[in-house]
């Protein structure tokens, strides 16, 4: 199944450098606290974001290493001192050499998954080493992880590597000159995912160098196995190696929220805090710039009517106001004017790059790839061919499921979970808003005249041509994640809804 997808952008060296330097004064100015230990990380995520970048382009990256490595340093100090001290921030300057443009991942576990450095910091000193400590960072996310390894440990900084090949059986190419010393490795990613052969092809480079696995530590950012598609050698390392997980407790929202209840509802590390009137829905939103882009997206959407009311962002959390009251939409009922506003207020308050999302021709390969896996090879002749159409993208819902959608207890209707999709790590990303038409299509399964009806309320911005096949499409991607998700009553409500749109779609072309 075609289900995930990696977000980068293109950036010039010099200007992210500018950047960076600009936010540490910031946070030089700032008195101490979680606001400003915040702001460090974001500067800390960007720098190593940066790093990344010139290591896969094969530019000069030791001067940006040893900074990232003293910056590091500096947010182990104010973690450890309770975001009381810095100790000496360092100072980056323009750096003779970088190319003129690089690649930047987005490190999904920072953006997603409730990754955080700190919590590798707080991992890396429980280790039993046997030597000093020599850190190998996987690119992309471990750039920045490894750092906080390194300055936990006291270690120099880390090497960085980049696993290539098959996703399910990675290989790595290091220097010999890591084996200098004959130290105790430390591998830092996040992960394991489906295979834990990233961890796994570092690891085993090591092994073919005469390493012995008593001198390998494994630092994931949970404590669970990797995932089904793991080797037979790989699961086996992993049982037997030495390994801690950098995962994070997050004492600084009970500082001042209270207790907190975890919230067992999808992906998103979500807890309900406080009592009564004044209870809290805290949700992890992403750590530095996407998570105070989420909060400003909150704020825009509860001014328009349409989202909960926002009270902040902490570390990462966003904090909104949780409502007792609120109560499921009924059966069948389909609030498409309501809806239609929406899209219409979304696409007008969040226009996104171009680069921002998959291409009509890659959701295309989508739709195909996983209607022949579940419908046959001969059904994917049905599938609409995208038009030729210039994409005008916006921050696209893509969740407009019945379930994201509560009733107040005055009658007004609250769209959910609206901050995250259109930038989560998957495929689809940013697109037009007529992929959020298309997604109520097929969750409310409208019929041809209440189509129509959200149509003429969604705004000017929706592309009326892409309708018909951002329907196949979005419903094609839902297939996709419900079967990998092994969720057969959603698998089977999508692929029936496939079935039926595809059907139709044939006899009216007869």
């Amino acid at each position: 199944m075609l289900v995930y997808g990696d977000r980068s952008e293109t950036a010039e060296p010099e200007d992210r450098l500018a950047a960076i330097a600009e936010g540490l004064a910031a946070v030089r100015a700032m008195p101490a606290g979680l606001d400003r230990h915040s702001r460090l990380i974001a500067a800390l995520i960007e720098s190593g974001r940066l790093l990344q970048g010139v290591e896969d382009s094969g530019g000069p990256e030791r001067e940006l290493g040893v900074f990232l490595r003293k910056l590091a340093g500096a947010a182990v100090r104010s973690w450890d001192s309770g975001f009381l001290t810095l100790g000496d921030l360092p100072f980056i300057h323009a750096i003779s050499g970088l190319p003129s443009k690089v690649t930047l991942r987005v490190p999904e576990g920072f953006a997603y998954y409730a990754v955080y450095p700190e919590a590798y910091a707080d991992a890396a000193r429980r280790l039993t080493l046997r030597a000093p400590p020599r850190v190998i960072g996987i690119r992309s996310i471990g750039t920045t992880l490894g750092a906080i390894v390194a300055a936990a440990l006291g270690a120099p900084p880390p090497v960085t590597v980049r696993p290539f090949g098959d996703p399910f059986a990675r290989q790595v190419h290091l220097s010999e000159s890591v084996l200098e010393g004959d130290p105790h490795f430390v591998i830092v990613d996040e992960g394991p995912g489906l295979s834990g052969s990233s961890f796994g092809s570092v690891a085993r480079w090591l092994e073919q160098h005469d390493v012995p696995l008593e001198r390998i530590a494994f630092l994931p950012s949970h404590s669970g196995d990797p995932g089904g598609e793991a080797s037979g050698e790989d699961r086996e390392r992993w049982t037997v190696a030495q390994k801690i997980a950098g995962e994070i407790d997050p004492q600084w929202l009970a500082e001042r929220f209270g207790s907190l209840q975890r919230l067992h509802r999808g992906d998103q590390l979500k807890f309900l805090a406080g009592e009564g009137d004044g209870r809290l829905l805290l949700k992890f939103a992403g750590l530095g710039a996407m998570g105070e882009q989420k909060l400003k997206m909150a704020q825009a959407l509860h001014s328009a009517g349409f989202g909960a009311e926002p009270i902040g962002l902490f570390h990462g959390f966003l904090a909104e106001r949780w409502y007792d009251a609120a109560r499921s939409l009924e059966p069948g009922e389909r609030p498409i004017g309501i809806i239609g506003d929406y899209i219409a207020t979304r696409a007008r308050l969040f226009p996104a790059q171009d680069a921002s999302g998959a291409s009509l021709d890659e959701l295309a390969e989508m739709a195909k790839r996983n209607i022949s896996l579940t419908l046959g090879q001969e059904t994917t002749a049905r599938v609409p061919v995208p038009p030729a159409v210039e994409l005008k993208r916006v921050r696209t819902d893509n969740r407009l499921d019945r379930d994201k959608w509560l009733r107040l207890d005055d009658g007004r209707l609250l769209k959910t979970d609206a901050l995250d999709h259109h930038q989560s790590h998957d495929l689809v990303g940013c697109q037009n808003p007529a992929w959020d038409v298309a997604g109520a299509i097929v969750e409310f399964d409208l019929d041809r005249e209440e189509a129509a009806q959200l149509l003429s309320r969604s705004g000017p911005l929706v592309d009326r041509d892409l309708i018909d096949f951002f329907t196949v499409a979005y419903a094609s991607f839902r297939m996709g994640r419900a079967v990998l998700r092994s969720d057969e009553s959603e698998g089977n409500r999508y692929r029936r809804h496939l079935q039926t749109h595809l059907l139709v779609a044939a006899k009216e072309q007869q």
